[in-house]
């Protein structure tokens, strides 16, 4: 095996080679972050709540959820855990195909997929 002499301008090349590669890593991790996140959230106006939630029963058409051998209604208050051990508290809207329960909290609405889903309370 012979060894090649490395000059300058090949050392200088791989710096910024690496240096290249470890930006476009980084930026195409921090996008991937960015679109796994499993929750997401719509803020909504107070005055425009009734057509929010119009909207939330047309998304969420299924008005019960059977989890673990529980059943909810639309209208619950519920606690949820997720795999994440994050713990929303709200009432429950719904669910549909896609399987995504849909609950109001005191300041969102929050789509989360019950997948990731834990542990439902009753509040």
């Amino acid at each position: 095996m012979s060894s090649i002499p490395l000059t300058q301008n090949d050392i200088i090349f791989a710096i910024i080679g690496a240096s290249v590669l470890f930006i476009i890593f980084r930026f195409v991790s921090v996008i991937i972050r960015l679109l796994v996140t499993r929750t997401s959230e719509m803020r909504f106006n107070p005055d425009q709540l009734d057509q929010v939630l119009l909207n939330c029963y047309t998304s969420f058409p299924i008005e019960n959820l059977d989890f673990n051998g529980r059943t909810f209604a639309r209208g619950t208050p519920i606690r949820i855990t997720t795999t994440r051990k994050t713990t929303i508290e709200g009432q429950f809207i719904g669910t549909n195909q896609a399987e995504l329960l849909c609950l109001m909290t005191d300041t969102s609405i929050i789509a989360q997929e019950i997948g990731t889903i834990l542990e439902i309370q009753a509040m």
